[in-house]
């Protein structure tokens, strides 16, 4: 029986897919300059001329691995405001999102290469980033809920998303990047403190 084009569109997405599972095990392993695509197609165990069926270059492929990591992150952050849970469970939610990037050494992996790329070349992490919406959207949405339903005083809700993060990539992610990982019960009292001071600065006072 000969494959249908439903066959074929879902074995080609599958092939998709391992191709780009395999460059986050290259490029994590070995470093976007040290990284090829034969060995890629080597860990995905397809021809080289299957990769670049589906991929038309190294950077095309970094690309593709970069909005992968970038989208997974992102549905973790659409959390809608909700006015029977507490301020510091949603919020945590948010904290844990963005633990997200180190939270496994795979991740962590990938995000020392991607780290490590952006800062070489400051002008190909601004276009990168300009590709994607803003990570703290879906932070902003939530803050102007917080707001509207008296929870929290938030005048400035892009200004309030940037000191969120700061506080949580500053202690947390950026330390990470240098270290061997995070333990997340060990860091848990930190990031109940920040999560803590960050509500106590926007409460309202009755």
């Amino acid at each position: 029986m000969n494959d249908t084009p439903r066959t074929k569109k879902r074995d080609t997405s599958r092939k998709h897919e391992s191709i780009l599972n395999g460059a986050i095990q290259v490029f994590t392993e070995m470093g976007y300059d040290n990284a090829s695509m034969d060995r890629i197609a080597d860990v995905t165990d397809v021809s080289k001329r299957t990769v670049y069926n589906h991929f038309l270059s190294k950077e095309n492929l970094f690309q593709a691995v970069i909005a992968k990591f970038l989208e997974e992150q992102q549905i973790l952050k659409q959390i809608d405001y909700d006015p029977a849970k507490s301020m510091e469970d949603q919020l945590t939610a948010f904290a844990n999102a963005e633990l997200f990037l180190i939270n496994s050494p795979s991740r962590l992996g990938l995000s020392r290469v991607l780290t490590s790329v952006f800062i070489r070349d400051i002008d190909y992490a601004r276009m990168t980033r300009a590709k994607y919406a803003s990570p703290h959207e879906p932070l902003i949405k939530w803050l102007i809920a917080a707001h509207v339903d008296n929870k929290l005083h938030i005048d400035n809700p892009p200004l309030a998303a940037r000191v969120f993060y700061a506080m949580i990539e500053g202690a947390l992610t950026w330390p990470a990047l240098f270290q061997h990982g995070i333990n997340t019960d060990s860091i848990k009292p930190l990031m109940d403190e920040l999560i803590i001071t960050f509500i106590t600065r926007y409460r309202i006072v009755v």
